[in-house]
């Protein structure tokens, strides 16, 4: 298979296999977490602190019959002020100022919550607040494990795209040098 080697100390977060004379880097589960956010430009906050202080919010409501129902929109306080008070551009593409429409921002699925979350976090330079159970719950963990694969298959199209690209031209160079 390869030769096995460990980067950094005795608990190393990362490890690299060295297949076909190419280390291949494999990411622990956080770090992975840890580089779709940081491509997206995101945090994700689950604390309850931080309910009102995210751009985007997942959280647990109750009908007046008890039922459980998730909401997830916009929050209207991020969207119409910025830090110091003053009014911002709005970041809500549907328009609804942070208000909750049930057709728009209500899910009793799991999978479709989990939908909306990664359509948001795509979009980038976003604090998300959500739930702790609810992201147990929709396993949002196991959605950005994918993007993380998604990804990293993307970044290693461009790298095999551009070595080939390179192979190319060495190869136009070449004919032309002895044409």
């Amino acid at each position: 298979m390869g030769v096995f080697y460990t980067l950094g100390g005795s608990t190393p977060p990362l490890t690299a296999i060295k297949l076909n004379q190419k280390p291949v880097i494999i990411m622990e589960h956080k770090e992975r977490i840890n580089f779709v956010l940081d491509n997206y430009k995101s945090k994700i906050y689950q604390d309850q602190i931080s309910f009102g202080k995210c751009d985007f919010q997942i959280y647990p409501d109750f009908t007046s019959d008890g039922y459980q129902l998730k909401v997830a929109k916009y929050n209207e306080n991020i969207l119409s002020k910025d830090a110091r008070g003053i009014p911002t551009i709005n970041k809500d593409p549907n328009g609804s100022a942070g208000k909750v429409f049930l057709n728009e921002h209500v899910f009793h699925n799991n999978f479709d919550l989990a939908l909306v979350f990664m359509e948001e976090l795509r979009k980038g330079d976003l604090s998300i607040y959500i739930d702790e159970q609810i992201y147990e719950d929709a396993m949002i963990d196991s959605y950005l494990e994918e993007e993380y694969e998604r990804l990293t298959d993307l970044e290693d199209t461009d790298l095999q795209e551009s070595i080939l690209a390179e192979e190319d031209l060495k190869d136009e160079l070449y004919n032309n040098f002895y044409d």
